[in-house]
């Protein structure tokens, strides 16, 4: 059996960085995002510097529960009832780290970008609470990317490579163990794997809670 090795969703991560910047059209929509923003930030009112930092900081919360409701229920819901279970799996494969990864960034910068705007308007309003959402979310999320996802993947990865040589893997929507239910050690395996994705799902569920709240957080700012 080939081994895991847990750099391979880092190089593959890579690759697809790489075929982005140089064979798609994602760059001009980076480019015409950030000529938005200089626009706005350049329109009259507000020191610029505060409202860069303000913008940041909704922008970081925004993409961040976006990315989490798109990942958490809709895209791996449809995809689990749509594709065969090893081919799910191994859309999961490439997308857990990056999603963690990305995640993870997204909640440092909103972390960086509140206190920003918190200091330049002398702590005025400062919600704490917020800032220990935000704090909670990037904890969870780092330690997921970090210490989680690479065993997960390794366990992930042998318990496939099982199920292939007993000839499974292609019910969708569910799994059918046939007579890998007799094989201790797939069992085993079987049961590592979902106590570190119990454990993820676990996170990710709280983070979301979090970032639900945050958002209300910025409503009420913006009704006071």
């Amino acid at each position: 059996m080939k081994k895991y090795q847990s750099n391979d969703a880092d190089t593959i991560f890579s690759s697809i960085e790489l075929r982005i910047a140089t064979k798609t059209s994602q760059p001009f929509h980076v480019a015409l995002a950030i000529f938005v923003v200089g626009v706005w930030l350049s329109r009259p009112g507000t020191s610029s510097n505060l409202r860069g930092w303000k913008a940041l900081y909704v922008g970081a919360v925004a993409i961040h529960l976006g990315a989490q409701i798109w990942m958490t229920l809709v895209s791996g819901i449809v995809l689990y009832f749509s594709l065969p279970r090893h081919e799910f799996g191994r859309v999961q494969t490439i997308l857990f780290p990056i999603y963690y990864a990305f995640n993870a960034a997204v909640s440092l910068l909103a972390i960086l970008a509140y206190f920003r705007t918190q200091c330049l308007t002398q702590f005025v309003n400062t919600s704490w609470l917020q800032l220990a959402l935000l704090l909670v979310v990037f904890s969870i999320e780092a330690y997921v990317r970090f210490r989680l996802v690479a065993p997960m993947l390794r366990a992930k990865h042998v318990k496939t490579q099982m199920e292939e040589a007993a000839g499974g893997g292609q019910e969708i929507g569910r799994l059918l163990l046939g007579e890998l239910a007799h094989c201790p050690r797939y069992v085993r395996i079987l049961k590592t794997f979902r106590a570190y994705h119990s454990t993820i799902a676990m996170g990710t569920m709280i983070t979301l809670g979090c970032s639900f709240y945050s958002t209300m957080i910025i409503v009420d700012s913006m009704c006071h």
